[in-house]
């Protein structure tokens, strides 16, 4: 329908030109002018809700596939700009200060799993409360900078997970990491002592955000440690 008036609206601009030159004058053409605006600004909120809709079915099928089958984030679909091709790979580990004469990998792991909200030093929020299997959760205000991080700082994430462990794989395409990236939180022993482990998987990754991806990580999941051995300490039971 909004194509069908476009081109009616250019057909009577052009009518208007062949008949009379004069038509180039703002206020005779004005009529016809508007209803080409009219129709091209339709169809751009017509392409604006089809892309989301789109956007939101690829995410479905990225959710899926990554909480059904073993795929190479290479393989996963995506629809990314030349410029967001970068890829990274990092491994972080946190000392918690707990060793397993205070707690279970699983016992701490358990604790990760219910209190996300109060351990990430970002904005998470998603189709559970807590960290379970197939579980949806919208990262926020990721990047570290002055909002010019647009859009690049928020993304969609699904959750799967192990008794020691909670794995995101993006699925967002407008995301600082392109989709099938993933980065696991494992609670390992290392030394005789617990650390919360971060191990990441960018691909399709934003070529600026990579850049200085391993040094921001750091800066963000040192406080991520520190709040989760704030929700040991509160929430431990010993």
């Amino acid at each position: 329908m909004q194509i069908e008036k476009r081109n009616a609206a250019q057909q009577i601009l052009q009518d208007q030109l062949v008949d009379d030159p004069g038509a180039f004058d703002p206020q005779r053409g004005s009529s016809a002018n508007q209803q080409l605006e009219d129709a091209l600004a339709a169809l751009y909120r017509l392409s604006v809700r089809r892309q989301s809709a789109d956007s939101a079915v690829l995410g479905d099928i990225r959710a899926a596939v990554a909480t059904t089958w073993e795929v190479d984030p290479e393989n996963y679909p995506s629809d990314r700009a030349w410029y967001d091709q970068a890829g990274y790979q990092y491994e972080i580990d946190d000392a918690l200060g707990y060793s397993a004469d205070d707690y279970t990998a699983e016992e701490i792991m358990d604790l990760f799993k219910r209190y996300p909200g109060e351990i990430f030093p970002f904005d998470v929020s998603g189709s559970s409360s807590t960290f379970t299997d197939g579980a949806v959760f919208t990262l926020s205000d990721t990047i570290i900078g002055n909002g010019s991080a647009e859009p690049y700082e928020t993304g969609d994430v699904v959750v799967t997970t192990t008794g020691t462990s909670v794995k995101f794989t993006v699925i967002s395409d407008q995301y600082f990491d392109g989709p099938g990236s993933t980065i696991e939180f494992s609670v390992v022993e290392v030394d005789g002592e617990w650390v919360l482990r971060k191990t990441a998987t960018a691909v399709g990754a934003n070529q600026a955000a990579a850049l200085g991806a391993e040094w921001a990580a750091e800066q963000t999941w040192n406080v991520q440690a520190d709040n989760l051995r704030d929700i040991i300490n509160k929430h431990g039971g010993r």
